[in-house]
C-alpha cells in the first residue's frame, strides 16, 4: 500500500477512534424541582427513557448531578402517588456537557421545562457564578448587582450568566412592572442556581440553589475572608479533621455560620486547638443527605458517636433544625454537602 494511502487510513481509524470516545464521554445531568398539584403534594419521581434516576425530589429542591449517555432522551416527572400528574419533554445531552433542568409549574394546568447548558459556567478560585433562570412569561429586564447593571434582558423560559462580587451585595431585576431584589451572601468556589418566578399571587419569588465540583476538603481550604463559612474555616485548619475526609467518601456536614462563630470568640467559648477536632466531628455524619434525602433521618450518628435528632415539623426558629440548631441552607459538593446551621450542636457521644 503506498505512504500516502497508509497516512490516510491511519487519520481516518484516529478519527473513528476520536469521534468514539467523545460519544462515549457522558453528559451530567440534575434536576430542580418546582413543579406541584395544588393540595395534593409536591415531590416528584423523575424517570429518563422508561427508568426511575430520582426518587421523592420536593419542592423547591435540586438533585445531585448523574452521569447520562449522550444523545436524545425522554424526561418525565410524575408527583408521588399521583400517577396521572405527569408531564414529559425531549432532551438532547451532548458529550461531556452539563446541563440542569428546571420542572415548573401546576401539573393541573401547564408544566415547563427549562434546560439550561451550564458547561461554561465554572466558578473562578476565590469568586463565585451565577445561572439567572427566567420562569415567568415575561422578560426579566435590568439585571443589577448593587444598582450597577450587568444583564440588560434575560427572555421568558431563557437563562443568563453573571459573575457575583467578593463581598454582601444585593442582586435585583424587573419582571414586568413588578421589582424584586435579594441580598446574596458571597461564598467562594460557589456556582448558583437562581430560579425567579411568579407566586400564585403575581409576586416575583427568587430561589436559590448553592453547588460546587469541588470536594468538601477542598471547598472549606479555599474560602477566602467574609465568605460564608469562612469563620469556621479557619478553626477547622487548627485540626486535622479535613484530612481524614477521603475525596471518595461521602458526608453530611452542619456548620455555624459566620455570625455563630464571632458570637462564640467574643464570648470566648471557642476551645482549644486540642479540643476543636471533638467538637466538629460531632458535626458531621459519613453520609451524603441532600435536603430531599434528609427527612427521611429521624436521627443521626456523628464521627464522634453521638447521636443527634432532628426536626422536620413546627419549630420555633420556623427552619428545620437538628439538636435544636436551624438549618439555613445548603451548599451541595462534590462528595457531599455542607449545611449552614444558626448554632453549634451540643451533644454529648
Amino acid at each position: 500500500m503506498p505512504k500516502k494511502a497508509l497516512y490516510l487510513l491511519l487519520i481516518l481509524l484516529f478519527s473513528i477512534t476520536f469521534v468514539q470516545a467523545q460519544s462515549d464521554d457522558p453528559a451530567q445531568l440534575r434536576v430542580m424541582q418546582l413543579s406541584y398539584l395544588p393540595e395534593l403534594g409536591s415531590a416528584i419521581d423523575v424517570d429518563l427513557d422508561g427508568s426511575i434516576i430520582f426518587e421523592d425530589i420536593g419542592w423547591p429542591f435540586a438533585t445531585d448531578y448523574v452521569e447520562i449517555a449522550a444523545g436524545e432522551h425522554k424526561l418525565t416527572t410524575t408527583l408521588v402517588d399521583q400517577p396521572a400528574a405527569s408531564a414529559s419533554t425531549g432532551i438532547t445531552l451532548e458529550a461531556g456537557h452539563s446541563y440542569s433542568v428546571i420542572v415548573d409549574g401546576d401539573y393541573s394546568q401547564q408544566i415547563a421545562f427549562v434546560v439550561v447548558e451550564e458547561t461554561d459556567l465554572l466558578a473562578e478560585a476565590d469568586g463565585s457564578t451565577a445561572i439567572i433562570v427566567n420562569l415567568t412569561e415575561q422578560a426579566i429586564s435590568n439585571v443589577t448587582i448593587d444598582d450597577a447593571p450587568v444583564l440588560s434582558e434575560i427572555p421568558a423560559g431563557d437563562y443568563g450568566f453573571l459573575a457575583l462580587p467578593l463581598a454582601e451585595a444585593t442582586i435585583g431585576g424587573m419582571v414586568g412592572e413588578l421589582e424584586y431584589s435579594d441580598i446574596f451572601t458571597p461564598h467562594a468556589n460557589t456556582d448558583f442556581l437562581i430560579a425567579v418566578r411568579l407566586q400564585p399571587s403575581g409576586e416575583p419569588q427568587v430561589i436559590y440553589h448553592r453547588s460546587s465540583r469541588l470536594t468538601i476538603a477542598d471547598y472549606l481550604q479555599s474560602i477566602h475572608e467574609g465568605a460564608q463559612f469562612a469563620r469556621v474555616a479557619e478553626l477547622l485548619a487548627q485540626t486535622d479533621i479535613l484530612d481524614s475526609l477521603a475525596d471518595d467518601g461521602a458526608y453530611s456536614l452542619f456548620l455555624p455560620v459566620n455570625g455563630v462563630v464571632d458570637d462564640l470568640i467574643a464570648a470566648n467559648l471557642i476551645p482549644d486547638a486540642a479540643q476543636l477536632g471533638g467538637l466538629f466531628a460531632t458535626h458531621i455524619t459519613t453520609q451524603n443527605l441532600p435536603p430531599y434525602a434528609l427527612p427521611q433521618a429521624e436521627t443521626l450518628t456523628m464521627l464522634a458517636g453521638n447521636t443527634v435528632s432532628l426536626n422536620f415539623g413546627a419549630t420555633d426558629s420556623g427552619y428545620w433544625e437538628i439538636e435544636g440548631a436551624p438549618i439555613l441552607w445548603d451548599v451541595r459538593l462534590a462528595n457531599g454537602v455542607i449545611y449552614g446551621i444558626d448554632s453549634v450542636i451540643n451533644a454529648a457521644p
